[in-house]
């Protein structure tokens, strides 16, 4: 077993607290499944850890693959409230909120962890008509990313900002939430840009049966990943359009286009789904369900391919040094 990975190190203290860990595909902040011949995978139907929680041999399997991150499923109680516009709203947030005993922090904002009715309090994505996020209100079917698993944006460990963690604080002494809490946080937001209308509650009904949950890995090579990421969101035009997604088009300085991946929620077929993929230098959201990726990610998602297939596709594309690609993805797709 590897010694020193974040998952093998945190999980059993996690597990022991009365939370569902989740190994993390590294470079990225989506769980993963490694296999020994073609490395890291997304992690199909991830979210079935939000109803229960992995038996000890489980957890010995998935600490056995090397690099893993650390996550934590959200459910069972657990609820974490992801905050991401500092200033002004921050400050109102927190003024408004329970004070919460265990906070962390990766790139940006503040992660505060909570305990509560997960039956009552659902999982929404708080954005102004912009499609800026807020907040992210994460219960059943979300799941969020632990100390200390490395950020794939900053290269950085995520830390605690308070002495008591998820790893040595149990579930029913996390401080306790309302169960009217999305609408005290929507009603603060009012101010703040937060267009109730667009709302779109994400609740753990959704069909995720062919969902990639964005999962690209870099092990020891980790850093080329994120150089490769970078190039890609800097030169957007040399790959998006290759990708073959529907409803492709050129919006401001990025795209947008269908995230064909996911299930509709209107039942649409492709041809007449909303392009709810956003694609900016500052990065890609999905804002049908409120999903953040990497340009690895996408590629990997697109075309049902691993996580080196798509860096090595992607890398022929944005960088000049890269050699040819080995595979031409838009070719291959998986079904």
């Amino acid at each position: 077993m590897p010694v020193g990975t974040a998952f093998a190190d945190t999980a059993p203290l996690l597990v022991a607290r009365g939370y569902s860990p989740l190994p993390i595909a590294p470079g990225t902040k989506a769980p993963g499944t490694y296999w020994l011949r073609d490395g890291w995978w997304p992690m199909r139907h991830w979210d079935d850890w939000c109803k229960k929680f992995p038996l000890p041999n489980v957890i010995q399997g998935w600490s056995k693959w090397p690099d893993a991150g650390v996550g934590v499923a959200c459910g069972m109680g657990l609820i974490c409230i992801d905050i991401d516009m500092e200033g002004d709203c921050m400050t109102a947030l927190l003024a408004m909120l329970p004070p919460s005993n265990v906070q962390k922090k990766g790139r940006k904002g503040v992660s505060l962890f909570y305990r509560g009715n997960t039956d009552k309090i659902r999982s929404r994505n708080f954005r102004t008509p912009e499609k800026v996020g807020l907040v992210d209100l994460l219960s059943e079917g979300k799941q969020t990313v632990l100390p200390p698993s490395v950020h794939p944006d900053t290269g950085e460990p995520y830390y605690w900002l308070t002495e008591a963690t998820l790893e040595n604080t149990r579930a029913n002494d996390l401080t306790e939430l309302p169960d009217d809490i999305a609408e005290q946080i929507g009603e603060v937001l009012k101010e703040f840009g937060y267009d109730p209308v667009a709302e779109r509650q994400c609740g753990a009904n959704i069909n995720r049966t062919n969902a990639p949950t964005c999962a690209s890995a870099g092990g020891s090579a980790t850093s080329l990943y994120r150089e490769v990421n970078d190039l890609a969101l800097a030169n957007l035009a040399a790959w998006v359009p290759k990708l073959g997604l529907q409803r492709c088009y050129r919006s401001g300085g990025g795209f947008k286009a269908v995230a064909e991946w996911r299930s509709s929620g209107s039942g649409r077929p492709l041809a007449r789904r909303n392009p709810n993929l956003s694609f900016a230098s500052q990065g890609i959201r999905d804002f049908g369900d409120g999903l953040s990726y990497s340009p690895i990610d996408v590629v990997m998602a697109a075309h049902r391919v691993s996580a080196s297939e798509a860096l090595d596709w992607l890398g022929a594309l944005v960088s000049q040094s890269w050699r040819e690609p080995l595979v031409v993805l838009t070719s291959r797709k998986k079904t």
